[in-house]
């Protein structure tokens, strides 16, 4: 059973890491193909992505309570998971403000 579940963190590595390295190569290609307008909103889109992190980085606390200490967590890997879940909750608000604000748009037409 432990084997599946390596075998299934493994592919789940290799997925997220092609996520990632197709998120910064795909607007550089775009780049490099002379369409720059529409690689300048996908990075626009990436910067503003780390600088939520970032953001959510410096605010979350580095708390170490008995659950942390027990399963050998870090304070600097429990900011990260914090960060983490903090730029989830970000953005799943600026997702509901953009919903919530174009309903209403669409009200006014």
């Amino acid at each position: 059973m432990d084997s599946l579940i390596n075998i299934g963190l493994y592919i789940a590595y290799a997925a997220l890491l092609l996520a990632g390295v197709s998120l910064v190569a795909f607007p550089v290609i775009t780049m490099v193909k002379g369409n720059f307008s529409k690689a300048k909103s996908s990075l626009l889109g990436v910067a503003g992505l780390i600088v939520v992190f970032f953001i959510a980085y410096l605010v979350s606390p580095a708390e170490q309570g008995e659950f942390y200490t027990k399963m050998n967590i870090s304070a600097n890997v429990s900011k990260l998971i914090g960060a983490g879940i903090l730029t989830s909750y970000f953005i799943v608000l600026a997702l509901v403000v953009i919903v919530v604000y174009t309903t209403v748009l669409k009200w006014f037409r």
